[in-house]
């Protein structure tokens, strides 16, 4: 302990002593360690952190599976079947956290996510209101009868303005009136993490909650997901054999209900599901910027190499009285870890500035909903910097540690380095290489990235810009679907007449405006209806007129849908070029007859492929039914093309379609731009930290290799004036000197093309309209990085031109 105590004395002097050395090491590290403790603090809150409630390590969360997959949730028999014949519980709560709610208050109808939670949800997690009261139990016995609500304390501050009447207050949700009965903490905002709900009603209104079936009383209906607390003694296995035995005897009890099994697991973090979301983009976040990290502490090696050549004299001395060697390797050790703790103080400071960008990429879903995820540091976030700050000043010293205090004492003492520079020198050049090499690589890949990101935001064949969405949902206030068309055909009327825009058209069914998640069969008229392989699964979606010119979406044939195209007229539909290929490879399509979910229809257009696609899923066929042809139609997402700022023309937009119904309750109210950027945020955010750690490795590595040469002049003085004193000129030192880095980096961008193929293929998934293999993008970066490695070349051969041949023969 003595020896160690002054190991960090010795060691704090020396860094003091050093500090333009010390300043820039822990500042080269801190920029590592920095990157790598931000994605960290996203992993911790999307895998690692516990729910804010009572005791959250008792909490669990049960999952419905099939064959040992997830299978979605549960119906709500099946969940009060478990909550009342298991003993592993203290409690067991059932919650449906994304329902989409109509709130129509003061005169003012938007949509927020709500949750249908049983009458014990909250006194299961442990929650106090801030004002009124939760749930009662008789609120939640009977079905249909007790309208009442808990909203969150951010829909009071920003609905309400913190109204201090809110208690009592009614609201009319999805058409039905509710009673506001109290507001929840500040820090509580749902238990699905990223997920922030607005507005908690009882389970016994999940009718009202949960349109698509009855949950109430259809086994088959299954939107609930369960959340149980255990009780004491209880275990997690003890609890899975329980709940597999009751999902085995629900099944034997009510036929009807389908045999499916049960999975357990710890509510940390975010869902099953979600963990399988989010696991590749989050692994591909995590080896960026551990590449990143791998050049600070290759750079930091070099400047540690350097420093134990000019203390060479001082480890000869130290060796010759009798140190061990290993005794000086944990002395070198020592510093490097104290250098790499203090970059790791200022990596902290500057994760608390990352994060905040980070945040921006994840503020808003596809579906206008916000999110929410607290990154602020806890004692895991900070034991992880402090673990992988020792890591990386380990890591770092390891080989300078090794290399300088490997000498040749009598070669040492005759102060002949020669050998020692030479293999320092090898050391260095390679650490460069490595560092070359691991910057193509990410820059490659940011480049692929940042290409696939221009991709999305241009919206490929579609045009983005200056489009307002908005989604209309009168389905929510049960509006019959003539109801709901005449409201829609009035709202377009009306949006069309205002100044400053020009088109106006609508989308329906799963999914986006322009991304459908809905999937019809389709086949040729001479293919027989009972032979399954004859059918493709297409996705598709229903527009209204000039969608295609809303969205500049380029019909290569044929005719856009029109005012012709209602129910009765003959059934019609525009396909794209990959099913018009695959359906008739060798004539045109136009005219054609198709089997579309069982209806003859006549192809009346063909469009380019429009959807944003991976290179993996390649192109995909797609076709388009007219909305009016549906007499079923309700729900819209209008596309609305404008000639200003559409995040301007919103809130007229909105005031013209309340003028129509202001019941109607309106979401995903933003430019198409944001919710394209909110759908590919994946690839828009890699790119970004990709081209950031790209842009932050290159300096890095040619600041070492600047620091290679430059020590290589300073240590080859002698042979640069011998050179010159037989009449080398200056060009050919300085092609001498210059040729050293070019070799350096052209040997670095080759091993790094190797590698950057392999991270291509890694982020393929993530881009769209780019092929992995880009012939410019692979082209392009090493020679961009050939030049930057000359002009960080230059500087020290311009320097050794300047050497006097008299002086340098008198060196040393």
């Amino acid at each position: 302990m003595g020896s160690l105590a002054q190991d960090l004395r010795y060691s704090l002097r020396m860094v003091l002593k050093n500090r333009g050395f010390s300043v820039a090491t822990m500042m080269t590290l801190s920029l590592g360690l920095g990157a790598n403790l931000t994605i960290f603090s996203f992993v911790d809150t999307l895998f690692l952190r516990p729910l804010p409630v009572r005791e959250p390590h008792q909490l669990v969360t049960v999952e419905g599976t099939r064959n040992g997959e997830w299978d979605w949730g549960f119906a709500y028999p099946a969940y009060a079947y478990l909550r009342d014949h298991s003993q592993s519980f203290e409690a067991l709560a059932a919650h449906y956290s994304t329902s989409p709610l109509s709130v129509v208050a003061d005169g003012d109808s938007r949509e927020v996510l709500g949750a249908v939670v049983s009458g014990n949800y909250f006194s299961m997690l442990g929650i106090q209101p801030m004002l009124g009261r939760f749930f009662l139990p008789e609120e939640d016995a009977v079905p249909d009868r007790d309208a009442v609500a808990v909203i969150s304390h951010r829909l009071w501050q920003s609905r309400f303005a913190g109204d201090p009447l809110i208690l009592g207050k009614e609201v009319r949700v999805n058409g039905t009136v509710f009673k506001v009965i109290g507001v929840t903490p500040v820090n509580f905002s749902g238990v699905s993490v990223g997920e922030a709900n607005d507005m908690w009603i009882p389970a016994m209104m999940l009718r009202l909650g949960y349109r698509g079936c009855d949950g109430l009383n259809n086994f088959g209906c299954r939107p609930l997901t369960l959340l149980g607390r255990l009780a004491p003694g209880s275990t997690l296995a003890t609890a899975q054999a329980e709940l597999t035995t009751l999902a085995a005897q629900l099944a034997a009890a009510y036929p009807e209900n389908e045999r499916r099994g049960v999975a357990i697991v710890p509510a940390v973090g975010i869902t099953p599901e979600g963990r399988r979301a989010f696991n590749y983009q989050v692994k591909l976040l995590m080896i960026v910027t551990g590449l990143l990290l791998l050049i600070a502490c290759a750079n930091v090696a070099g400047l540690l190499l350097v420093r134990g050549t000019a203390r060479r004299k001082e480890i000869v001395i130290r060796l010759c009285l009798g140190a061990g060697r290993g005794r000086l390797v944990r002395q070198f050790m020592t510093e490097s870890v104290l250098l790499a703790l203090a970059g790791g103080a200022l990596g902290v400071i500057l994760s608390l500035w990352a994060k905040d960008l980070l945040l921006g990429f994840y503020t808003m879903s596809a579906g206008s909903h916000a999110r929410f995820y607290d990154l602020s540091l806890n004692p895991r976030v900070l034991a992880y910097s402090f673990a992988l700050s020792i890591f990386t000043g380990l890591l770092s010293g390891v080989i300078p540690a090794l290399s300088a205090t490997r000498h040749n004492l009598a070669a040492a003492l005759k102060d002949d380095g020669r050998s020692q520079s030479s293999r320092h020198s090898r050391l260095r050049s390679g650490l460069v290489v490595s560092q070359v090499a691991v910057s193509v690589a990410l820059l490659v890949a940011a480049g692929l990235l940042i290409r696939s990101a221009d991709q999305v935001r241009k919206g490929q064949i579609f045009d983005p810009t200056n489009v307002a969405l908005l989604r209309l949902r009168p389905a929510l206030l049960n509006y019959s679907p003539e109801k709901a068309q005449a409201f829609t055909h009035e709202v377009i009327r009306r949006l069309e007449s205002l100044p400053g825009v020009q088109s106006v058209s609508l989308a329906t069914g799963t999914g986006l405006a322009w991304l459908s998640e809905d999937e019809g069969r389709v086949r040729l008229p001479e293919q027989a209806k009972d032979r399954p392989e004859s059918e493709l699964e297409v996705e598709f979606h229903e527009i209204a007129p000039r969608f295609f010119e809303t969205l500049k979406m380029p019909l290569t044939h044929g005719r856009d849908f029109d005012e012709r195209d209602r129910v009765g007229a003959a059934p019609v539909v525009i396909i794209n070029e990959t099913l018009a290929g695959r359906m008739w490879p060798d004539d045109s399509a136009l005219g054609r007859t198709l089997i579309v979910n069982d209806v003859q229809r006549e192809v009346v257009g063909v469009f380019k492929d429009s959807q944003l696609r991976t290179p993996l899923e390649g192109p995909m066929p797609f076709f388009y039914l007219p909305v009016w042809q549906n007499a079923r139609h309700t729900d819209s997402r209008m596309v609305v093309r404008v000639t200003s700022d559409p995040e301007r023309m919103l809130a007229v937009l909105r005031r013209e379609i309340a003028a129509v119904d202001s019941k109607v309750p309106i979401s995903e109210d933003m430019p198409m731009t944001r919710q394209v950027s909110a759908k590919y945020m994946p690839v828009l955010l890699t790119s970004s930290v990709a081209l950031a750690s790209g842009v932050i490795a290159l300096f890095l590595s040619m600041v070492g290799l600047y620091s290679v040469l430059a020590f290589s002049v300073s240590q080859r003085t002698r042979e640069i004036g011998i050179r010159m004193a037989l009449g080398a000129q200056q060009q050919d030192v300085l092609k001498l000197i210059l040729r050293q880095g070019i070799v350096l980096a052209l040997t670095g961008a080759a091993v790094g093309l190797m590698a950057a193929f392999a991270l291509a293929q890694v982020t393929a998934s993530l881009l769209y309209g780019v092929s992995p293999t880009d012939t410019p993008t692979f082209v392009l970066i090493p020679l961009s990085l050939t030049v930057v490695a000359t002009v960080a070349s230059y500087l020290p051969a311009r320097r050794a031109t300047r050497v006097d041949p008299m002086v340098a023969l008198r060196y040393e």
